[in-house]
């Protein structure tokens, strides 16, 4: 009789045990590339997300104008104005599109810190900010704190704008130089200064 040749159940029990051990591994590995796939991903996104804010944020600084702007309570604010108890800002912003209902192109724009979110709000020259929402847009999320430093014409640093001390006549004067650092709660940090601001 000739001898049949054949794998033994040990041999069968350690050939699954490997099999196994491979498909685990290699199931791992899939799991971890997509994990990172995930996070580049997730991370391309907000980085693409913080530059568009920061190209819209570039705009609205260069064609910032020395105009003041009706507060819809009778009165006037000025052409740039911070609110010192909060991150707050307030300017006016020509080179807009010359429309039927804004002709001279001209908005208010407002950039507040609400609920964690970095927020432009946008108002028509002849819209008043208390009769009407506006135009909101949401920058950036997750971001934990916004600071703000002006420089004035003799080249001093003031985190609030009109500077302390300011003339009363000074509703149309603007910085010369802004800088603004956003914080997220990542603790990552982007700076920006924004030169060529021109002061009437």
């Amino acid at each position: 009789m000739k001898k049949q040749s054949g794998f033994t159940l040990i041999e069968v029990i350690v050939s699954l045990f490997l099999l196994s051990i491979l498909s685990i591994m290699s199931y791992q590995a899939v799991e971890l590339m997509t994990q990172l796939n995930f996070k580049s991903q997730q991370t391309f996104n907000n980085e693409s997300k913080i530059s568009r804010a920061l190209q819209i944020i570039s705009r609205d600084f260069i064609h910032m104008k020395p105009r003041r702007f009706f507060d819809g309570l009778s009165d006037m604010e000025p052409a740039y104005i911070t609110d010192p108890s909060d991150f707050g800002i307030r300017f006016t912003r020509g080179g807009g599109p010359s429309v039927k209902s804004n002709p001279s192109g001209l908005r208010r724009v407002n950039y507040i810190l609400r609920d964690d979110k970095f927020v432009r709000i946008s108002w028509g020259a002849t819209e008043s900010p208390r009769q009407s929402d506006g135009v909101e847009l949401i920058l950036m999320d997750n971001v934990s704190k916004v600071e703000i430093a002006h420089l004035d014409a003799n080249g001093n640093s003031h985190p609030d704008w009109p500077p302390p001390n300011a003339p009363s006549n000074t509703g149309k004067l603007l910085p010369r130089m802004i800088e603004m650092k956003i914080s997220f709660q990542d603790e990552t940090e982007v700076s920006r200064l924004y030169a060529g601001v021109f002061s009437n």
